[in-house]
């Protein structure tokens, strides 16, 4: 890998830019640059002449969601891209069972709709695709939500979710870029397991309050499916080695470097 841009400059982005720190790095934005655009320099999203010539030669990690337009229009602009990663979700499979990567699709709705006509575009275009299930991280997760008061908990919690610390995320999207064109990864922590597991570890870890309890509609969709991704065969396809291999690593770092003095 010599370069890379990113079609979309969010969470995981950051973190494959944490992760590749030594490569020159562009990125395309909306608006005005803010500090995510520290350590990428910024394209504007509609300079295709910009966009075009960025992709040459570049490893190419496409991480915004499907819009029905973006995808077609930008996915013709990077036919000279070394390699392409695009960040998918694992909520185009049922929403319940184990997932593998022998398992069917079938995610309900318009929303895994728009994500498996963003893939097969991408997928035509030469990319690996990546499905990522929740992720969390030092600004982004399960904490923060609790914190805010804006976590609720789905009936008792059972249902089983799968997540990934974001700078594991990373290292399947830069598996990704190594791989052969139009491979697919499955993301995911060893150790999928109950919402209210997570729910009272992280709540006793950062000494917040338990959650109030919601039911039928008021479940966000994100917390409806009872879903385990099997992330097995792609680490070892892929020769990825977890940072965090559960909840329990991922949060405790969070909490040490929340709670890491701060030099005088």
């Amino acid at each position: 890998m010599d370069r890379l841009l990113f079609l979309g400059v969010g969470t995981i982005a950051s973190a494959v830019r944490r992760a590749l720190p030594g490569l020159p790095a562009v990125g395309t934005t909306r608006t005005a640059p803010d500090q995510r655009f520290r350590a990428i320099s910024p394209i504007a999203a509609h300079d295709v002449m910009a966009i075009r010539l960025a992709a040459q030669g570049a490893n190419v990690v496409v991480s915004f969601p499907p819009d029905g337009s973006s995808d077609r229009a930008w996915s013709e602009l990077v036919t000279g891209a070394t390699s392409i990663a695009y960040l998918s979700s694992t909520a185009v499979y049922p929403s319940t069972g184990v997932v593998t990567e022998c398992s069917n699709v079938g995610g309900s709705g318009e929303r895994a709709a728009l994500r498996l006509a963003a893939e097969q575009l991408w997928l035509d275009a030469g990319a690996s695709v990546v499905r990522l299930p929740a992720f969390y991280g030092l600004t982004t997760g399960l904490h923060v939500s609790l914190a805010r008061g804006t976590f609720r908990m789905p009936n008792s919690g059972s249902n089983i979710v799968s997540r990934v610390h974001e700078d594991d995320a990373a290292r399947f999207v830069c598996a990704a870029l190594r791989a052969p064109p139009r491979s697919l990864l499955l993301a995911g922590d060893d150790k999928p397991c109950p919402v209210v597991e997570v729910v009272h570890f992280v709540s006793a870890l950062f000494g917040l309050a338990l959650p109030v309890s919601v039911a039928g509609e008021q479940i966000p969709l994100s917390l409806r499916a009872s879903r385990t991704v099997d992330n097995r065969v792609t680490k070892v396809s892929h020769a990825i080695q977890l940072t965090y291999p559960t909840y329990r690593e991922g949060y405790q770092a969070i909490y040490e470097q929340r709670h890491r003095p701060t030099e005088a």
